[in-house]
């Protein structure tokens, strides 16, 4: 497997390395994430994240709205072209414009997760974007999950792309919606569908069959990478269950985050409030919870392209700076350089062309 890794980089065009690289990592190293959805009587919503991973550092962009973006994907992939709607906040260790999952101003929630059954649909009619890409795209221009849905009619995660993922989408109404690829279909589990607001890394139905053998008393009769990853799902998806009004909604979160937290590989826990357009986190090189308001942010567009670590102490809005090309590259040779297997497999002329794309968007009065 290693061997062709290593092909697969040294022949892939500069534009595919972000995702090859997030990809590789974690098909080596197998490391999983949690997601759930949580709400209360009032319906107040929040959606929880941990992100369990070989690298603990990463940026928490701004994301401007009436920005001008054109798909990162070259041909056979037809560009697609689109000004940013909405505002957003984003988690990203890929570079700028590649998040892992974030917020946008309208409350509309979007993180991914490994899924080695993932297949993506082939080519056709539509624009092809990359798994990350992807996820800003959504953030950029839609306020709902039926949104998002729909935009499969015009929009695909390629072919081209190599990280098998598959997605857990809120909005601020409460919609809530898990989004799989499955034999190049996009199957999308909500309402009566989706029963717990939970996903790791397995399929939803996975789960969901794994949950049922628990009461059946046949968990044995999976294998380990199942226990692991749908065993995460059910604790969560109990925690849910039990959850009491009289319990502190974003404490709670925390709380079944810590659960099912993987010590040593469990990198950020976010949890997001997308009513108070509010974002709590905290990671395990600085485990105090940090909260930023968006409500604080101007998001509308600016030549700056603002960030901060996730791993700083937040002391308020005027904390955010200004992104380099240089702070983007700093961050993919993290990357390469605390993953063994990757540090003689990916050349610098690659890193600094991923590095610079995001200098392409550009804004509109």
């Amino acid at each position: 497997m290693i061997y062709i890794t290593f092909t697969r980089i040294v022949f892939m065009r500069p534009k595919h390395l972000i995702t090859c690289i997030i990809s590789l990592i974690i098909f080596e190293y197998a490391y999983g994430c949690t997601t759930f959805v949580l709400s209360d009587e009032k319906g107040h919503i929040v959606f929880g994240k941990n992100f369990d991973f070989p690298i603990a550092e990463g940026h928490i962009q701004i994301n401007y709205k009436n920005t001008e973006k054109t798909s990162f994907f070259s041909p056979p992939e037809i560009p697609l072209t689109w000004v940013s709607k909405y505002g957003s906040i984003t988690f990203n260790q890929a570079g700028r414009e590649f998040p892992y999952g974030g917020i946008n101003e309208a409350g509309l929630v979007i993180e991914q997760m490994w899924l080695q059954e993932t297949k993506y649909p082939g080519p056709d009619h539509r624009h092809g974007l990359n798994e990350l890409q992807w996820i800003q795209y959504q953030l950029d221009n839609f306020a709902t999950v039926n949104e998002v849905i729909q935009s499969d009619s015009l929009v695909r995660i390629s072919t081209m792309a190599v990280s098998y993922l598959h997605f857990l989408v809120s909005d601020a109404s409460g919609n809530v919606a898990a989004i799989e690829y499955i034999d190049g279909n996009m199957l999308v589990r909500k309402n009566d569908d989706l029963p717990y607001k939970v996903l790791a890394n397995c399929t939803y139905q996975h789960s969901l069959d794994y949950k049922t053998s628990i009461g059946n008393n046949k968990a044995e009769d999976h294998n380990e990478w199942t226990k692991n990853s749908s065993g995460r799902f059910a604790r969560a998806a109990g925690l849910i269950q039990d959850y009491s009004e009289k319990d502190d909604i974003i404490d709670y979160s925390f709380n079944i985050l810590d659960s099912v937290s993987q010590p040593g590989n469990t990198q950020w826990s976010i949890v997001y409030d997308p009513v108070n357009l509010k974002v709590y986190y905290k990671s395990s090189l600085r485990p105090e919870r940090q909260m930023i308001d968006m409500r604080l942010i101007d998001f509308s567009c600016r030549e700056q392209n603002l960030y901060i670590p996730v791993d700083e102490r937040f002391s308020g809005i005027d904390h955010f700076r200004n992104l380099t090309c240089e702070d983007n590259l700093r961050m993919l040779e993290l990357i390469v350089n605390g993953i063994e297997f990757l540090k003689n497999a990916v050349s610098p002329d690659y890193m600094s062309s991923s590095a610079e794309y995001y200098k392409g968007v550009t804004c509109i009065d």
